[in-house]
């Protein structure tokens, strides 16, 4: 896999443009299970738990020039919060309530039809988008002209390149090229499932030149060759051209898959797309046009396996006590590199950069216990990790920088706020008009950003739900409300309730669900029904192409499945209903085995 030298000469003179957009560009920066105290000073105390090994002075420097936020979430899990993040909507609002994590035959990727990502509608806006990394929400294998393929026929996982059923010369549909990034440079599932290879806007590539050091020339990807590029990973440790490359899941890839690289190849990337995105402007200054730039990164994600050495030459394997502190090292690299680079290319200053997490972190008793044993927490005081229902599970770090636009330095803001909530801060921030029935759970809070005092118009409640898996499909199996200091547990399976007081028991240790009025559970369960995945609207609602109102009754009439598909209001206001009508997953959601 293709490594420039970070500090290489460019051949265009970036930072020399002279026109600049009318309206601000955005960067975001999103990282994979880092944790809250993954992130030193996130506490800002000095327990045993919330102190951070790795000192991370890049990130550091952005909260200390940005506004942080100590309440932020995200899903539990990493293919649902991406859905969360680009549609503003929660996760059940996508084809699948527990998330599209693979490519498949079938319906593509998680967006439903109508659904507009924020890269889509900052696309039509003016904006030049771009995404590099990991996608993880679907997508539609490409197949062999004349083969037909049943609706209920699974991908081989291992095989995906070489099934005789698929023709990976032609590109994939529903990737991000279709939800609204006009460039992409992405693996389906970051460095942790097959296949191991890139995909540049849509179609398969390799790379023609591969180097031991990190002082080649940039090369261009080219289409492969599946006789000589492509290849079966066994399980594995690989050494390869930057260091000990993993393959956890066995399966196919590009011949010169190096996960050590992966996210240097995301700065190279990035920086390509931001060199062409500037040389289009100084070739013609009057129709210059902002970026939004999605960078999503690999790490810190399991298998871990860190560069022996950085872009510019600085040691990243066994700097600290595990792989994982490694990575976790090596992401604040990009950090610092990704501000560099807008920095010399004089367009930081204009630039809205967020920096946030997918879920919370790893567990101590698995994944992070090499990093436990030398004292790093990834969640510090909070309770679990990835994966739960609890605040280790989904409060992330988020920080948001914009010099332009004055975005107080080094301030901390304590309410809740999500991941799906920056869809409507940001098209706020730039001056974009959020569509109609598009990012229906994205409350702004820029003015609460600009302005501590300005939380008037902040969200009232917050949703989380986290699905198991039973069988063959995804089960909700824990679901919970956050109003107030007040979050209320509700176990699916045995239909039992945990209630904590966040703001004496951040570390939620203590059940008080037996403890307070009765009234308070009911109004928080109540709250979780009405946001829920199979909830039905009581009252009637306006539906815009008919032009009049109309009811969950309605929609589930006569066809009800392609009213629902029909009218985006039906999955708006009418979740059961709808979901009934074309899947079973409402149905399962209620079952016990």
């Amino acid at each position: 896999l293709l490594i420039v030298l970070l500090l290489a000469t460019t051949t265009v003179p970036t930072c020399q443009a002279q026109s600049k957009p009318k309206k601000p560009n955005i960067m975001i920066i999103f990282a994979d299970d880092v944790g809250t105290n993954d992130v030193p000073g996130y506490w800002n105390d000095t327990t045993s738990s919330s102190q951070s090994i790795v000192p991370m002075p890049n990130i550091r420097n952005l909260m200390s020039t940005g506004t942080s936020f100590s309440d932020a979430h995200s899903t539990p899990l990493c293919a649902p919060s991406r859905y969360v993040l680009l549609s503003g909507n929660y996760q059940h609002r996508g084809v699948k309530y527990g998330g599209t994590w693979n490519v498949n035959y079938d319906f593509g990727n998680q967006f439903r039809m109508k659904q507009k990502s924020i890269a889509e509608v900052l696309g039509q806006n003016g904006y030049v988008t771009s995404m590099v990394g990991k996608w993880h929400l679907g997508g539609k294998i490409p197949t062999v002209d004349g083969v037909e393929i049943g609706s209920k026929s699974k991908p081989n996982k291992e095989y995906l390149m070489t099934d005789s059923r698929n023709d990976w010369s032609k590109p994939m549909e529903e990737g991000p090229w279709d939800i609204g990034f006009q460039t992409s440079y992405v693996t389906l599932a970051g460095i942790q499932n097959p296949p191991y290879i890139f995909l540049r806007n849509g179609t398969v590539v390799v790379d023609d030149d591969i180097q031991s050091d990190n002082t080649v020339d940039t090369v261009d990807t080219v289409a492969v060759d599946f006789d000589s590029q492509i290849k079966y990973w066994p399980e594995g440790n690989y050494s390869m051209p930057h260091g000990l490359s993993k393959i956890d899941k066995p399966g196919e890839g590009s011949t010169s898959w190096d996960s050590t690289a992966y996210n240097m190849i995301l700065v190279n990337e990035t920086r390509q797309f931001l060199d062409d995105h500037l040389a289009s402007i100084a070739s013609d200054p009057d129709n210059a046009k902002p970026f939004f730039s999605y960078v999503s990164l690999g790490g810190v994600h399991i298998p871990h396996s860190p560069p022996d050495k950085y872009l510019d030459g600085t040691p990243v394997a066994g700097t600290y006590g595990s792989p994982h502190l490694d990575v976790l090292y090596e992401v604040d690299l990009v950090v610092g590199s990704l501000m560099e680079m807008l920095e010399e290319m004089n367009i930081l200053n204009d630039t809205i950069v967020v920096f946030t997490s997918d879920n919370g972190g790893l567990g101590a008793d698995d994944d992070a216990m090499e990093s436990a044993e030398v004292g790093h927490y990834t969640g510090g005081p909070l309770r679990a990790h990835k994966a739960t229902i609890y605040e280790g599970g989904h409060r992330v770090p988020m920080t948001i920088k914009w010099d332009g636009g004055n975005v107080p330095r080094g301030e901390m803001r304590s309410h809740y706020v999500g991941l799906s909530d920056l869809y409507s801060t940001l098209c706020d921030l730039v001056g974009v008009e959020v569509p109609k029935r598009q990012a229906v759970d994205s409350v702004s809070f820029a003015k609460y950003l600009m302005d501590e005092s300005s939380n008037r118009r902040l969200r009232d409640s917050l949703g989380f739900w986290s699905f198991a898996k039973y069988g063959n499909s995804f089960r909700l199996g824990q679901e919970s409300v956050r109003m107030g200091d007040w979050k209320l547990i509700h176990n699916y399976q045995n239909e039992t309730f945990e209630l904590y007081n966040l703001s004496s028991d951040i570390s939620e240790t203590t059940n008080l669900v037996s403890d307070v009025d009765e009234t308070l559970v009911e109004n928080l369960y109540d709250e979780i029904k009405r946001i829920g995945p199979c909830h039905d609207s009581e009252e009637p609602f306006y539906v815009l192409r008919q032009k009049r109102k109309r009811t969950c009754e309605w929609f589930g009439q006569r066809n009800t499945w392609k009213r629902c598909d029909r009218f985006v209001e039906g999955w708006i206001h009418c979740r059961l209903t709808c979901a009934l009508s074309s899947s079973p997953q409402c149905k399962k959601m209620f079952e016990v085995e």
